[in-house]
């Protein structure tokens, strides 16, 4: 879920946990990992990047994954890593490698902690030669397919175990670029405000960073809604089925008064608000633009940051 975000998330809802991966052997193995840009697959409107696992001895692909939503983030190969120790493609034992070698790119920085704590060497290097001479046999295998997977199943039924083959110095200069920026998209402006307000509320409960909290899980705060944003609410998205918040929000709306909900109602409403049950980018923006302002609103009167957003 929280693959697209350039800010590492672990444990529940990740592929990478470290309690999963911690009873797995330690080998010798060493490999080495990265991301490529497949162009023969992608199109105008969507670039295919490909994450690739390595086993630097044999030269055996342990690992090869889709990037759902470009370019590759730190959780994309956290989730790449994992896949490659808990379930490689290839018929070797599930295990933790001694060492993986990567390119010294920024976005990885915070995953590095996490794979020391599991006995992981990290190392650096421009140069990961296995993972570039794959990269190099998956696009002479492949160029002629036209989906993702069907080019994974060719490339499983003919290369489980890449042979050394020249890289271009084209395919090489390319595969030592950063990578470039992500795009903004409704996705990931939805994404960004649901993360926001999955933030708020866990903020109310004590916890390594923060042993304090400002505010309890049972705050109350009011606000008052316009009468087409009630309506919204209440009509567009997922509370309408709710059979105690609607009626306990359509009664205070009733009366003139203000809406008074603990954080958790306020937290369920801008999730609502971000996946709404209408058609539409204009509807969907609107409804979007509408949950900003209630975790403005929330922002202030919990004492906390806004997002650092505006929604598109």
């Amino acid at each position: 879920m929280w693959e697209w975000s350039n800010k590492l998330k672990l444990g529940k809802s990740s592929a990478f946990v470290k309690k999963d991966l911690r009873p797995l052997p330690v080998t010798n193995a060493e490999f080495e990992a990265d991301f490529f840009l497949d162009r023969s697959l992608s199109t105008k409107d969507r670039e295919l990047w490909i994450g690739m696992v390595v086993e630097r001895r044999a030269g055996s692909v342990v690992a090869l994954e889709e990037v759902h939503l470009p370019p590759p983030t730190v959780n994309y190969l956290a989730a790449l890593l994992a896949r490659a120790m808990l379930r490689p493609l290839t018929d070797g034992d599930r295990q933790r490698p001694s060492t993986i070698c990567l390119r010294d790119r920024p976005q990885w920085q915070e995953l590095l902690p996490h794979l020391r704590q599991l006995g992981i060497e990290i190392v650096f290097s421009e140069d990961l030669p296995r993972f570039d001479e794959a990269t190099m046999e998956w696009i002479q295998k492949t160029r002629t397919a036209t989906r993702f997977d069907e080019a994974l199943i060719r490339w499983i039924l003919e290369a489980r175990r890449p042979t050394k083959v020249p890289v271009s110095e084209e395919i090489k200069a390319a595969l030592q670029k950063p990578f470039p920026d992500g795009k903004r998209t409704w996705f990931t402006d939805a994404m960004a405000l649901m993360e926001w307000s999955h933030t708020m509320f866990k903020g109310a409960y004590p916890s390594r960073e923060n042993p304090a909290p400002l505010y309890a899980p049972e705050t109350i705060v009011s606000l008052r809604l316009l009468a087409d944003e009630l309506e919204a609410i209440l009509t567009q998205t997922r509370i309408a089925k709710t059979k105690k918040l609607r009626p306990r929000m359509e009664a205070m709306a009733a009366e003139g008064k203000t809406i008074d909900l603990e954080i958790s109602d306020w937290s369920r409403i801008i999730l609502a608000l971000c996946a709404p049950k209408v058609d539409g980018e204009s509807a969907r923006r609107h409804l979007r633009k509408m949950a900003t302002g209630i975790a403005n609103q929330l922002a202030e009167a919990l004492g906390i940051d806004p997002p650092s957003f505006s929604v598109k």
